[in-house]
This record gives C-alpha cells, structure tokens and sequence, in this order.
C-alpha cells in the first residue's frame, strides 16, 4: 500500500492514536509552549529544517520509517497520530495494561504493581473509585512464559508509558502505583510532563522509601558494593533456574512458575535498587501504612521541589496486605485528592 493510501486510510480511522504524543513532539521541536492536537504543523511555524526533526522524534519514538513529505498529508498531530497507529498498531507494552472489571468512569487512573508484578491488587479497588475513574492496572513484564523482564528504571517506565498512550490514546495523567510501583509512576508521570508541560497526579501506595538499596526501610540501608553484587547474585540464581526448568519442559510447573516470579522479582529489585528519582512538578499522595509511615513520608516530603505539591497520609497496619486493610480509606483519599486538584486547576471565571 502507498504512504498516501495509508494515510487517507488512517484519516478515515476515529482513532488519534497517539495524537498527543505527536503533539508533545511538535511543541518541544518548534520551541512553543504546548501543540493542540488539531494544530497544523507549518502554522506553527514549522519549515523544511523543523519537519525533518519532528519526523526523526517520530521515528526514534515509535520504531517506524517515514518520509519527512508525510507532514504535507498529514500536517497535525491528530492526523499524524492516526497515520503512526496504522503503521505501528500494537505496542509490545499494551499487553501489560489491564482494564479493570466495573470501572465506568470516563478519566483513566493507571495503577502499576508491586514488587510482585501482579495486576490482582487492582481488584480491591472500591465501587465509588470505579464509578468516578476508568482503572487500568499495570502488569510486569516477564510473568508469563516466553517474556523478558525490563532490566532498568528508565526502560520499564518507558515502555509503560507507551503501552498507556498506546491503550488511551493519550498520555497518562493520573498515575499510581503500589509498593514498588511508586517508583515507577513518578517516572511515567516524568514522561509525560516532559511530553507535554502539564503536571501528572501521582498516587503513591506504600512506596519504598527513597534510595533503599533492598526497596524496604532498613538500617544503614546505602547502596554499597557488596550489596549490589549480592543483588545480582540473585538475579544470575533465579534467571538460570528458571531457564533451566524451562529447558527440561518444567516451565509451566508450579515450581516453574514460582522460579519465573523469583526471577521476575530480582531483576525488579536490581533494577531500582538504590534508585531516588529527581523532583519535577506534580501533585504527588503519598499513603503511608505505620509500618513504613515513618521511615518515607518525611523523605517524600523532602524530596518534593517548590513546584510540587505533596499530601501524605499515614493509615494504621503493616506494609503486607496494606492495601486490602485500608480499601475504604485509600479510595476516600484518592478522590479527596483528585477533586481538590481539579478545582485547583479549574480556569478562573473572566474578570479575575
């Protein structure tokens, strides 16, 4: 099929693929402050020098080949977005996205998961949070036969990120995560504000504290030598039992899937061992279990820049089935704080 069949095609689809992601390009390659996804590219001010450049971001952002001339044909975000999502229907990441059972609201919350990988934790979100907020929950990637784990921050996060775009068609606003997964939304949420300028949500479950060399509060907990190579003795162990279980037919086994989820979870851990990521600006919950209240909230509060805007709870239990033991509470908060931020970020009535 020629490129102008595939994007007369691709005009025709309803979907703006990743309209919003093309737009966040248009902006940061022409220097303004923000792109509309029905903008026109060349009123923008952009020429033959500033095309090829757009296309290139393009390009390294979604894996595919296209002519800088695609611009003529498709001189917006709107219309370069349904193109790209014609070439490139499927990322790898949106297999990882969950949407979960009963949600009817209409603005997506993106949940990623604990150390565990799992996507289950999602399930014991309440009906009043799922009335109000579509939720998709986020699996980890190498749970299942055949896959790989990511194998650093910057590469889950990434991919996470696309897998949300690719499954919304926009990049994700409001993103939490449990555990292990707080980490990792206040590293989406990077991505989209550095794709776009506007502030995400982040809601953060029981996080670990930040820089924990084993993602738990321990004493004396720095990142030295010797842990990070008893961190990656782990990784070699699990790695090679279960690709040796694998190879004698023993990978769908009860020991074979226990050995992938040990795997699953030291590649997590080698990953974000020691990891604190720098402040950016965002509206950040931080619910606390007392267990590890202490040890993290002072830390996030510490960490949160000038531009940030940070509420931290502290709710009574352990951080082991923290969740399930807090459900009415930790949804009251999100909402709480979701509808205190919209009204905060409501436009003023003219005249003021």
């Amino acid at each position: 099929m020629s490129v102008q069949k595939i994007i007369r095609a691709a005009q025709a689809a309803p979907s703006i693929g990743p309209a919003h992601l093309i737009a966040g390009i248009f902006a940061a390659e022409l220097q303004i402050p923000r792109a509309d996804i029905d903008d026109n590219f060349f009123d923008l001010g952009g020429d033959s020098l500033t095309a090829e450049t757009v296309v290139l971001a393009v390009q390294s952002r979604f894996g595919i080949k296209l002519q800088t001339s695609v611009l003529l044909a498709a001189p917006t975000p709107r219309e370069f977005g349904s193109l790209v999502a014609s070439l490139n229907q499927v990322h790898p990441a949106l297999q990882l996205i969950v949407r979960v059972s009963g949600s009817a609201g209409h603005e997506p919350i993106a949940m990623i998961h604990g150390i565990s990988g799992s996507a289950l934790f999602a399930n014991r979100f309440g009906r009043r949070l799922k009335e109000k907020y579509a939720v998709m929950a986020v699996r980890g990637m190498g749970l299942e036969p055949g896959e790989t784990p990511y194998s650093s921050v910057a590469e889950i996060s990434a991919n996470y990120f696309d897998g949300l775009t690719s499954a919304t068609g926009r990049h994700p606003h409001v993103v939490g995560g449990i555990c292990f997964g707080g980490l990792l939304a206040i590293e989406v949420g990077r991505l989209t504000y550095d794709a776009t300028g506007e502030r995400p949500a982040l809601l953060l479950i029981d996080p670990p504290p930040l820089g924990s060399a084993w993602l738990k509060p321990m004493a004396d907990n720095r990142m030295t030598a010797q842990r990070r190579r008893q961190i990656t003795r782990k990784v070699v162990y699990w790695r090679t039992l279960r690709d040796g279980l694998k190879a004698v037919g023993m990978g769908q086994t009860w020991i074979g899937r226990h050995t992938r989820q040990k795997a699953f979870k030291s590649m997590l851990i080698h990953a974000a061992a020691g990891f604190s990521p720098s402040s950016y600006p965002c509206d950040i919950l931080v619910l606390a279990s007392s267990e590890w209240g202490a040890a993290t909230v002072e830390q996030y509060k510490g960490w949160a820049s000038e531009e940030t805007r940070i509420k931290t709870v502290v709710l009574p239990g352990a951080h082991e089935n923290f969740r399930e033991a807090n459900m009415e509470a930790i949804d009251h908060e999100i909402i709480a704080f979701l509808a205190d931020r919209d009204v905060r970020h409501e436009p003023l009535p003219s005249g003021f």
